[in-house]
């Protein structure tokens, strides 16, 4: 929704602080097309860019409390910012403006870090606190917008990407080889990592506190899966009934808060046709624009389901025709200037429709969650029947038996065929349940980074730990996990929030379009996480809850319909459009140079699926896009 720097400050003149600032901020000048801003306050500099929802004339920031002491910069939205407004006029004060910023920057005056029990929204800040030097940078519960920092000498510096970081002086873009290591396993660079080696990112749901060169780190919520001890099970129909009462006021929040027209951006599948049914539902007489991609490649094309659900509410709809060309151009256009490397090729179509439907919205409501929510991806359907499956074969036999099935079945380039959905499915057959799921989908496995890491990385892999976050949030939960809950934790813990909700950002915002996730509303989350599995997962069937509640929506083929996945054709984009700078990226010069990735290995991998001899497409876009972005415009040593 915007964009902001920062950077401590002490004194002196202001020419040198703004020309920083200024440098700083136009890095995120795609988030905020609205108009700038920028202040000293008490020895930290603040520059905001804005794309504005709420009372455009008023909402400048930074914005500073009544009495002064105070200095904000928002970038998000407060969803329940009415209330909070009205509970803050029963005290006496008197708004000078209509900003939910406003809001946030008095009640943070009144109660410190304590109003984050209070919000609901998306939010990424920064306030600083004259009082007391204390600067805190603060993200939402599942951490939909990004903030970075670094410490700096006599301070910090901080920004809502990488990039716009990375033009402060005093940051170094040296790369992160532990963070590289993760993200070779996990497609991402998971917080609290950058891939930079001085820069953090503040992690979902925490907030970063820095006073008198001290730093300290403090979460204020964290996922939490499972009935709470003694809690009284739901029937089903109970649980439905508030499960809907939930999500309908998850999507009222989001479309009410702003007098903007939302869009939904419609895949054709559950999650995002119930979004587009409620938020129709709440715009009676006029049609709710909805887009879709339409892919050439009919594997990957859901266009037909897409404009059924359209038909049948009455939308608005709008599909964007996508080809082998026009997702080759994001990537030779963008990636070399991308914020940090995301090795998730879906990034691509996400992007062409979000800068389509910029063409006639600000902002889009999506189904993302609800998978992670509700149990539906068909990983959780394996995942229940391999627990069966292990009860009677021994790991190793049958993770060979898959393996040996995938050999027989032919090499294609589908939306995950077969034979390649076996062999991952066997990657992660001996390991625990929590990390089944990132060992299946791993661009490498964690035994296979020695061979593609060049000297000056392989020293990350000395007591490395892609799993680290994922072990921390166990420890922290109810009651003992199932095998099936805890898998879910691992994916909510790196793939929604490091993968699915970066690129939902990323996706949106190089366009200035803002994304809602209303199945990420945390009351939503919070009593979702609360039902047990079979609520969820009934037999093999996911979303079960929410397909009962959808069925008076919706098409009963929608209601049934098994998840396709939102995917891009990249095993054949790799063999042909992007064949030319796949070869010059990853070539054996460019490699040499930087020394983190091994030339040979690299090229081996590249000769295997130009050939045809193997589809080894997820290894080779995590190395592309990773190369693309250190090879990048940014200085690097």
């Amino acid at each position: 929704m915007c964009g902001f720097v920062g950077f401590s400050d002490p004194g002196g003149p202001d020419g040198p602080a703004r020309t920083t600032a200024g440098r700083m901020l136009a890095a995120l000048a795609h988030r905020g097309p609205d108009g700038t801003g920028w202040c000293r306050h008490a020895g930290l500099t603040l520059a905001h860019c804005a794309l504005t929802f709420v009372d455009p004339e008023g909402a400048g920031q930074p914005f500073r409390s009544a009495s002064g002491a105070v200095s904000l910069v928002l970038n998000g939205e407060l969803y329940n910012h009415g209330e909070l407004r009205r509970e803050l006029a029963a005290t006496g004060f008197v708004p000078r403006t209509g900003s939910d910023t406003e809001v946030l920057t008095e009640l943070y005056e009144r109660h410190g870090t304590a109003v984050l029990e209070r919000v609901r929204g998306m939010y990424a800040f920064a306030a600083h606190d004259a009082r007391t030097g204390a600067t805190v940078l603060a993200r939402d519960p599942l951490g939909k917008k990004p903030l970075y920092y670094a410490r700096i000498p006599g301070g910090i510096a901080f920004a809502s990407e990488l990039t716009a970081l990375l033009c402060h002086p005093e940051v170094s873009p040296a790369p992160d080889t532990d963070a590289l290591a993760d993200y070779l396993v996990l497609r991402a660079f998971p917080a609290p990592k950058s891939a930079c080696a001085q820069v953090r990112k503040v992690r979902p749901g925490a907030f970063v506190r820095y006073a008198d060169g001290s730093l300290t780190e403090t979460e204020h919520w964290r996922p939490r899966v499972g009935p709470a001890p003694g809690a009284r099970t739901p029937r089903a129909g109970e649980a439905a009934e508030r499960f809907e009462e939930l999500l309908r006021a998850a999507v009222a929040r989001r479309v009410t808060s702003t007098g903007r027209r939302l869009g939904v951006l419609l895949s054709g599948g559950l999650d995002s046709s119930v979004v587009a049914a409620l938020a129709q539902e709440l715009s009676p007489g006029r049609p709710v624009p909805t887009f879709s991609a339409g892919f050439e490649d009919t594997d990957f094309d859901e266009t037909p389901h897409a404009r059924a659900v359209a038909r049948h509410l009455g939308t608005e709809h709008h599909v964007v025709r996508i080809g082998g060309a026009e997702l080759a151009a994001v990537v030779e256009q963008e990636y070399a200037h991308a914020d940090e490397p995301l090795a998730d090729p879906s990034l691509l179509p996400t992007r062409l429709v979000c800068r389509a439907a910029r063409e006639r919205v600000r902002g889009v409501l999506t189904g993302d969650g609800a998978d992670e929510l509700l149990l539906g991806y068909r990983y959780f359907q394996a995942e229940r029947t391999i627990d069966a499956l292990l009860r009677h074969i021994p790991a190793p036999r049958l993770a060979a038996a898959a393996t040996l099935t995938a050999r027989a079945l032919p090499v294609r380039s589908g939306n995950l065929p077969a034979a390649q959905a076996l062999r991952r499915l066997a990657q992660g057959l001996g390991a625990a349940p929590e990390h089944r799921f990132h060992l299946a989908n791993a661009p490498f496995a964690p035994a296979a980074l020695a061979t593609v890491l060049g000297p000056a990385a392989r020293g990350a892999l000395d007591g490395h730990r892609p799993f680290a976050e994922i072990a921390r949030l166990l420890t922290a939960q109810p009651g003992p996990l199932s095998g099936l809950q805890r898998a879910q934790l691992a994916v909510v813990a790196h793939f929604l929030r490091d993968v699915i909700l970066t690129k939902a950002d990323r996706g949106g915002m190089r366009s200035a379009l803002e994304l809602r996730s209303p199945f990420l509303d945390v009351d939503l989350v919070e009593y979702g996480n609360s039902l047990p599995e079979g609520l969820k997962l009934r037999g093999l069937t996911g979303k079960y809850l929410l397909r009962r509640i959808a069925a008076p929506w919706l098409p009963r083929r929608t209601v049934r319909r098994t998840k396709l996945g939102f995917r891009a054709p990249l095993a054949r984009l790799l063999r042909e459009e992007l064949r030319p700078l796949l070869l010059d990226t990853l070539a054996a010069p460019a490699l040499e140079r930087g020394g983190l990735l091994d030339p040979a290995a690299v090229r081996a991998l590249t000769d295997d699926h130009l050939s045809g001899r193997r589809d080894t497409s997820r290894a080779l876009w995590a190395l592309l896009t990773y190369q693309l972005w250190y090879e990048g415009p940014r200085a690097r040593p």
